[in-house]
């Protein structure tokens, strides 16, 4: 029943299904979510040093190895460029490297509060083994911009991996509440995958 509920749940929370690949393990890609952390749109289409292959909004891994030293160059000519440290923060952390990723998100939540950078850095910390630290950032994104589904899901799936199935049903209703009606169906299919699991 467990791997049927993976399963679902990777299907149900993927931000894009066609990128869902369970045989993948480690910090790269959740079991359950299937996904890395994702570029905002306005990451994706800056400096064009750091472009990726065209059509792409999500680099692959290989992508990332080639992306990580020209993002790395920009950090370094202009070490206040945000944008850039969010992509190495990206990099790092599709990359493996979790202990640069949070040391990164870190720093730039140091500069300024961000609900997505913020949920980003619980997922590494979730990813390095730091559930208590991953919980805190998870609810902090939450309470800062509570209309961003993510921010939910992620937290739903790391206490219904801690085998706290009430609790994670209760944070998708509290999302189901707060998030645009047009960015409910994952929360919504998320409620329905673990209350059967629940049963």
């Amino acid at each position: 029943m467990l791997v049927v509920a993976i399963s679902l749940l990777a299907r149900v929370w993927a931000d894009d299904p066609s990128e869902i690949t369970l045989e993948l393990e480690g910090p790269l890609v959740s079991a359950v979510t299937g996904t890395t952390d994702r570029l905002t749109p306005t990451e994706a289409s800056t400096d064009p040093a750091m472009t990726l292959a065209p059509g792409r909004v999500q680099p692959s891994r290989q992508e990332w190895e080639a992306l990580l030293p020209r993002v790395q160059a920009v950090v370094d000519e202009n070490p206040g460029d945000v944008n850039a440290l969010r992509k190495l923060a990206l990099a790092h952390y599709n990359l493996g490297r979790l202990d640069e990723a949070a040391a990164l998100y870190e720093e730039l939540l140091a500069i300024e509060e961000d609900s997505v950078l913020r949920n980003r850095l619980g997922n590494t910390l979730r990813d390095m083994g730091d559930s208590a630290g991953a919980e805190a950032a998870y609810r902090k994104a939450i309470a800062d911009d509570p209309a961003i589904a993510p921010h939910y899901l992620n937290l739903a799936e790391l206490l219904w991996r801690q085998g706290r199935n009430q609790e994670a049903l209760t944070v998708l209703n509290e999302g189901l509440e707060s998030v645009p009606e047009e960015q409910r169906a994952a929360l919504e299919e998320g409620r329905r995958v673990l209350e059967k699991t629940t049963d």
